[in-house]
């Protein structure tokens, strides 16, 4: 029997800040799923990703979602903005093994590298998570109503965190910090106490953990015990990724430009570049276009223009980059 060739990668994309927008695109993701509607369970099991997906709703502005996940491949989950959403995430992503930088988070302009990474932000974030190939990954996310954040915190508590105000109210698009190793025994808990339907007063658990988590994740803000300054990663690679960030209408620098970037030879940025995405940086660059192509493509802009602004010259030329990564042609995208 011939093996199956995998792909390099794989790549999904979902709207955040919309708990039930997210589950029904889960659902348009993985169409041979099993699917427990009672436990809101769904596993996808196959030579490419073996990973289990639960969710939640807690209570009235509350969503609690978990996942585990595994791929010979790399991964990358791409967050399409949803400005109108006056829901807030907050999200909890770790790995099994420590080995070096096995997630990356892509912020806008910002790059984080870590084994352990916590994100809290609003539906105006442009954020990717990059997951390397062969790492077991698991983590929550909380999708938490702006009314309920406003019956539950005080006022004068709101005001004191300025981060959580401006995130609020929409002045801030969000933060990501990469110790979050202080949340990972809750985050266990909150995923087995999920994964176990039969465990007395599970949905009363869930709420203590919540409760728990987020009093932590903003006591810690307030002590200064994590603070974005801290976390902000200044790898090597930083000022080529924020430049290509910064370019996706204009054409492909080159390497030896990015190189000079980043104050390395043209081989050296190469091989670094290969080894923290498993692509090259013409490849991420084009990813980064068809990124910002989806984003076009959800805001109603017709394909042939949408091709034009990213920068292809030829309509054809960018369906087959379209499909190439997203395994269908743009207009058939739109249909879905």
């Amino acid at each position: 029997m011939k093996t199956m060739e995998l792909p390099k990668s794989i790549r999904f994309s979902s709207h955040i800040s919309d708990p039930e927008v997210y589950i029904n695109e889960m659902f348009q993701l993985h169409p041979d799923t099993k699917h427990d509607n009672d436990s809101g369970a769904i596993e996808i099991k196959n030579e490419i990703i073996d990973s289990s997906f639960r969710y939640l709703h807690l209570e009235e502005y509350l969503f609690l979602f978990t996942f585990r996940s595994y791929s010979p491949v790399d991964i990358e989950y791409d967050f399409i903005p949803n400005p109108k959403s006056e829901y807030l995430t907050l999200g909890f992503y770790f790995t099994e093994s420590r080995s070096k930088n096995p997630l990356y988070v892509k912020i806008d302009e910002k790059f984080y590298s870590s084994d352990q990474i916590s994100m809290f932000f609003n539906g105006n974030m442009n954020a990717g998570v990059f997951i390397k190939s062969r790492q077991k990954a698991f983590g929550i996310r909380l999708e938490i109503h702006k009314n309920w954040l406003l019956e539950n915190i005080k006022e004068t508590e709101i005001r004191k965190i300025t981060l959580l105000k401006s995130i609020i109210n929409k002045d801030q698009k969000g933060i990501v910090y990469t110790d979050a190793a202080m949340f990972l025994p809750l985050v266990k808990n909150i995923i087995e106490v999920m994964e176990n339907e039969k465990v007395d007063f599970r949905n009363l658990k869930l709420k203590s953990h919540f409760y728990e988590l987020i009093q932590q994740f903003f006591e810690c803000y307030l002590k200064n015990e994590i603070t974005p300054e801290k976390n902000q990663n200044s790898g090597e690679l930083k000022s080529a990724l924020n430049y290509l960030e910064k370019s996706i209408y204009k054409d492909f620098p080159g390497n030896e430009y990015l190189a000079e970037l980043c104050k390395m030879s043209t081989s050296s940025f190469d091989k670094r570049f290969k080894i923290a995405f498993r692509i090259t940086a013409v490849q991420y660059f084009r990813n980064l276009k068809m990124k910002e192509a989806v984003r076009l493509l959800q805001l109603g802009t017709n394909v042939k223009e949408v091709a034009y602004k990213v920068g292809y010259k030829d309509v054809s030329a960018f369906g087959r980059s379209f499909k190439n990564i997203y395994g269908t042609s743009p207009a058939s995208y739109v249909k879905k």
